[in-house]
């Protein structure tokens, strides 16, 4: 097959020996990203939160070699979503910009993310506040489940890391909400199989989460790719049935990365791209719903407002 994948990229997931490449300007990149989790971590101990790092830079601190063998342009942390806004008052209380919307009052905690720019010296890092990795419409994944599983970050008090089982799952469905585009995906995935982590819990806990399908696309392409770690027991095991392959071929090819077809897209051909991941479509259009509800109230308060504010002129 053809591929866009870098020879870096395809090497590490096809070789179980091989180790990532270390960037120049990685370690100094890394020193400051520790300065500024051990700010996190600080933040979240003092304001009693429990946090979890995922993705990236919980991925560098725990099945990569060295922190700076994982590049990353952000920090994702994950906390419950009752937590989610005392979560970014903490942050904010360090002199940390937060990105606020306030044309999304209201359907702004669907998306289960909110963006604060933290400093380093002269240094800007995003971190992204999340209480969830799903977007406009969550699957049952449990925090406090995930948090019993999780472990403390290696040298940060305050933040924990997910299971290996939890970790894998959390990064094919980011990787889902973005049409399986991110090359760093595929690594992260490759290397939590190398971990040791219990591929038939892996399963189980993919049940519960309703993750099926995410999996079974995830597992398809590294499959598709030559990844060390996946065979195809590894795939069948995920999946989701004869009528949702043939579904899922209309907006994927599974032999190719990445594997969405046509341009990326987002608002409502973002959505209809996502229907067919879900392993309960009732889930997904009900909370679509919901999502479309919300924002048009919105927009009508929104008009509301500019025409309050016309007559006062």
């Amino acid at each position: 097959m053809t591929d866009p994948l870098s020879p870096e990229t395809l090497r590490l997931l096809r070789d179980r020996d091989a180790r990532p490449e270390i960037q120049p300007g990685a370690h100094a990149d890394a020193l400051l990203r520790r300065h500024v989790l051990a700010q996190i971590a600080e933040a979240m101990r003092d304001a009693h939160i429990t946090a979890l790092l995922v993705k990236g830079a919980a991925l560098a601190l725990t099945v990569y070699p060295e922190a700076a063998a994982r590049r990353m342009s952000d920090i994702d942390m994950l906390v419950a979503e009752g937590d989610h806004e005392r979560a970014v008052r903490a942050l904010e209380r360090l002199g940390w910009l937060v990105a606020r919307s306030e044309s999304r009052r209201l359907s702004g905690v669907m998306l289960g993310e909110t963006m604060v720019q933290a400093r380093a010296g002269t240094m800007t890092f995003t971190v992204e506040v999340h209480s969830s990795l799903d977007k406009v419409v969550r699957r049952p994944i449990s925090f406090a489940d995930l948090a019993a599983r999780a472990s403390h970050a290696p040298g940060l008090e305050g933040l924990s890391v997910p299971s290996r089982e939890d970790h894998a799952l959390l990064v094919a469905l980011h990787a889902s909400t973005h049409a399986y585009r991110h090359e760093l995906a595929l690594q992260d995935m490759e290397l939590l199989l190398r971990s040791g982590l219990d591929r038939d819990e892996l399963r189980r806990r993919c049940e519960r989460f309703h993750l099926r399908t995410v999996m079974f696309v995830m597992m398809s392409v590294l499959r598709s790719l030559g990844a060390a770690s996946v065979d195809d027991e590894l795939v069948r095991v995920f999946d989701p049935g004869r009528f949702r392959r043939a579904l899922l071929d209309r907006f994927y090819d599974l032999e190719r990365f990445p594997p969405a077809r046509g341009a990326e897209e987002l608002g409502v051909a973002w959505l209809v791209r996502q229907a067919p991941l879900w392993d309960d479509p009732s889930m997904f259009v009900m909370g679509v719903a919901k999502y479309s509800g919300l924002r048009g109230a919105e927009r009508i308060l929104e008009v509301l407002t500019k025409y309050a504010a016309s007559t006062k002129r």
